[in-house]
């Protein structure tokens, strides 16, 4: 693994870690919106499909956007010898967005304009429901970790790219030095598909979680430093 902020002699095709750049936040939003479109979650949150991809994508250009400055944004793509098609933003393979410890989550007063757009377009059912699904799940995460901690708000991997070790390796710059610092990490997520590759990186389930009877769970899972 390579991670990267500066350009490096790098052998062909292989997977390279780097920062996110700041013309790269579009794209990087345009990415999550798509991977989490079928994600339980999303559509319990945003039943209308017509609405659900817009929203997805304003969401995450807003959290991107403030996240960007801390730093750790994390993405990777293919290195090729032939430079001039590595020319301007080669296309994103995946990308990983944390939290670092200290920093804190939007309030509800500052997503109160986004909250409104959804309101707006989706209706109260949507709006309800997304404002339950982020009270509850930050009082479940500062119930669990009091103390500061990184944060993963989101971990999406291209479909063609898959398969291939990528979302592991998005997780590691943070995870190493979690590990060196002696810091805890924390996320939720609503498939058990993710649960086991959470698992395989460390992390374990601390509760089961349901913001409403009739939604689909939610994994509050947390990763102890490791030596």
């Amino acid at each position: 693994m390579n991670i990267l902020n500066d350009k490096m002699t790098v052998r062909n095709e292989e997977p390279q870690i780097l920062a996110l750049q700041q013309s790269q936040i579009s794209v990087a939003a345009k990415m999550m919106a798509t991977t989490f479109f079928p994600d339980p979650l999303s559509c319990y949150l945003m039943p209308n499909e017509s609405d659900r991809l817009q929203i997805l994508e304003k969401s995450w250009s807003k959290m991107i956007k403030q996240d960007f400055p801390l730093g750790h944004i994390y993405c990777s793509h293919q290195e090729h010898s032939d430079t001039s098609a590595s020319l301007g933003n080669p296309q994103l393979l995946g990308i990983a967005s944390w939290l670092p410890p200290n920093a804190k989550s939007p309030s509800l007063l500052q997503s109160l304009p986004l909250i409104f757009e959804i309101f707006l377009q989706s209706g109260f059912l949507s709006t309800s429901r997304i404002l339950n699904t982020l009270t509850k799940t930050e009082a479940y995460r500062l119930r669990d970790c009091p103390n500061p901690h990184w944060y993963l708000e989101g971990l999406a991997v291209s479909p063609n790219a898959q398969g291939k070790g990528i979302g592991g390796l998005l997780l590691q710059p943070v995870l190493q030095q979690a590990d060196r610092q002696g810091e805890i990490c924390y996320l939720f997520t609503s498939t058990p598909r993710a649960v086991k590759f959470y698992q395989r990186h460390g992390f374990l389930v601390r509760d089961e979680l349901r913001v409403l009877n009739d939604a689909p769970p939610l994994w509050m899972m947390m990763r102890s430093p490791q030596v």
